[in-house]
């Protein structure tokens, strides 16, 4: 249990715990879309992927416990406010409503924001450490669960829901902005970039990176759409 709880401050991007980490959860989450594809029938399929995302959300809250049980928690850096600590409970609730819309909007933020933390983590702590655990299953399984709407529920993503999928994400933004002021806190990453290598570096110094954001933002948002813009077309 001391490995699990103590730090170990040794992991590092780009190593073959890197990548076994991204390899092995990846794979379980294949796994949790051919069960629904392939095993499961009716409201079935929606009752399992909303089991599976509540989890995810359970260990991400999970920590807020762990840091007050050591004595360390600060509510700074450790309250599930960055977008992708948020979005488990974001797309359990669209499949728990069986909105496509909602779906639409947290597919594109996750496959835009969630899946580049798979490729440049910005993670310290090694296995077996809680943190390794929590930081995987949130990401590797948020991507997988938001491809569980395509390949289980067969929803397919719209035009329209570019333009509204920023609009709500502008919308989070200023509401957590609005929370990093009153705590001091860089949740989202709105007052500062992210610490180690990631694709923030390679943007201009704050607050300039918030402009270039909304531009990456629109423009991965449509590489993600194009697909479907031709599918939508060859159904029509």
């Amino acid at each position: 249990m001391d490995s699990f709880f103590k730090d170990n401050n040794s992991f590092i991007n780009y190593t073959t715990e890197h990548y076994l980490s991204v390899i092995i959860f990846i794979i379980l989450g294949i796994l949790f879309n051919l069960i629904g594809k392939y095993k499961l029938k009716g409201k079935n399929k929606y009752t399992f992927i909303i089991s599976i995302l509540s989890f995810v959300f359970f260990f991400q809250v999970l920590k807020v416990f762990i840091m007050q049980y050591k004595g360390v928690f600060d509510p700074k850096t450790d309250l599930p406010l960055h977008l992708c600590n948020m979005s488990p409970l974001f797309l359990l609730t669209a499949y728990y409503f069986r909105s496509r819309l909602a779906w639409s909007i947290f597919f594109l933020w996750i496959m835009s924001g969630t899946f580049q933390s798979l490729i440049t983590p910005t993670l310290h702590q090694s296995f077996p450490n809680y943190e390794w655990w929590r930081y995987w299953i949130i990401h590797a399984w948020l991507v997988t669960g938001a491809f569980y709407g395509i390949v289980v529920l067969g929803y397919r993503l719209e035009f329209k829901d570019i333009f509204k999928a920023l609009i709500w994400l502008n919308t989070l933004a200023f509401i957590v902005f609005v929370i990093n002021t009153q705590l001091g806190s860089n949740y989202m990453y709105m007052q500062g970039k992210p610490d180690g290598k990631t694709l923030y570096n390679a943007l201009l110094d704050w607050p300039f990176y918030i402009i270039q954001l909304e531009f990456l933002a629109l423009f991965f948002f449509s590489l993600i759409y194009l697909p479907f813009h031709f599918i939508n077309n060859k159904n029509k």
